[in-house]
């Protein structure tokens, strides 16, 4: 038998974790339908994620995928129907951002975040855009010069307290040492109504929210909590490029499900996900949705949420920030 050439041995080693992957996915079927549960309301914006994808996995999979609703409790009743799920693979929870915060705010829950789920894929981004009513000031530096005057006490709104623009919004005023309060709202509308008559003079607010009122001179963007300028808002400067990277306010979806799943099941989901999210039709639908497609797998899912465990964690004990 020929020897093999360094490189060509070199190669096979560099191939070896792909191909292993690609094998174990492919050991695991489905044998009944797939839930997908969703901890909110039909209609939101997490349905919007999951639809695009649907078909997709139904013809990846060869089971049908069922989007189940189980709204409640900050999301605790959904969670903890994925808990009483078998641990077979036929069941997982599409979580956001208060995932991680909950882990603080909500540190009796009946079941241990960390531990007792695996993460599968990280989908997709909104980032938030750091939005200024026009009469506060014109851009990042003169936002700045007006929260940092002796006296000043702006107010900032968000969608409910504990949400990710609130801790967001309170990350960001301890970092720039602007005079601000918080001001919670049920919601979007309400706070964005304040904003633009005035009562509010900055917030936190999702990208596609503010296209229109931006164009329209109601709000005034000048900021983004992205990792790169939006083609949306190209003037629009980033967080990092403002002098203040740390800076972390976003939306994100993503998928989980219990972390006694096999593994054989959980590499196989994940490697339906990562594909369907990285068809270029469902890539460009969600892109126009004003979405950010991430598609990333478990492992990197895994390190984003410990580091907004991490960073909530701090902002919320910081702050003394409580929910009933």
């Amino acid at each position: 038998m020929p020897k093999l050439s360094r490189r060509a041995a070199g190669l096979m080693v560099l191939a070896t974790p792909a191909l292993a992957a690609r094998a174990r996915a492919q050991t695991w079927a489905p044998s009944q339908p797939i839930r997908v549960i969703i901890p909110f309301t039909p209609g939101g914006t997490m349905d919007t994620v999951v639809r695009p994808v649907q078909q997709i996995l139904q013809q990846d999979l060869g089971q049908p995928v069922i989007i189940e609703h189980r709204p409640g409790a900050a999301t605790v009743i959904g969670t903890q129907e994925v808990m009483r799920a078998a641990p077979d693979g036929h069941t997982m929870i599409m979580i956001a951002n208060s995932f991680a915060a909950n882990i603080t705010l909500r540190p009796s829950m009946p079941y241990n975040s960390l531990r007792d789920f695996a993460p599968l894929v990280m989908a997709t981004v909104v980032p938030h855009v750091l939005v200024v009513h026009p009469s506060v000031a014109r851009d990042f530096p003169a936002f700045l010069a007006a929260g940092r005057r002796a006296g000043a006490n702006l107010a900032f709104g968000s969608y409910g307290i504990g949400t990710s623009n609130h801790l967001g919004g309170e990350q960001f005023r301890e970092l720039t040492g602007i005079g601000a309060t918080h001001v919670p709202y049920n919601g979007a509308p309400q706070a964005y109504t304040d904003l633009i008559g005035g009562r509010l003079q900055f917030m936190f607010a999702n990208l596609p929210d503010v296209i229109q009122p931006a164009q329209a001179g109601q709000m005034r963007p000048i900021a983004i909590s992205a990792e790169r300028r939006v083609k949306e808002l190209p003037d629009v400067p980033t967080m990092a490029e403002l002098g203040f990277p740390l800076v972390l306010s976003d939306s994100w979806f993503g998928l989980i499900t219990r972390a006694d799943v096999p593994a054989a099941a959980r590499t196989r989901l994940e490697t339906a996900w990562l594909a369907a999210l990285n068809r270029p039709e469902v890539k460009g639908r969600l892109e126009e949705l004003g979405f950010t497609v991430l598609a990333k797998p478990g492992t990197e899912f895994g390190a984003e949420i410990r580091r907004y465990t991490d960073t909530y964690a701090q902002v919320i004990r910081a702050n003394n920030i409580r929910v009933e």
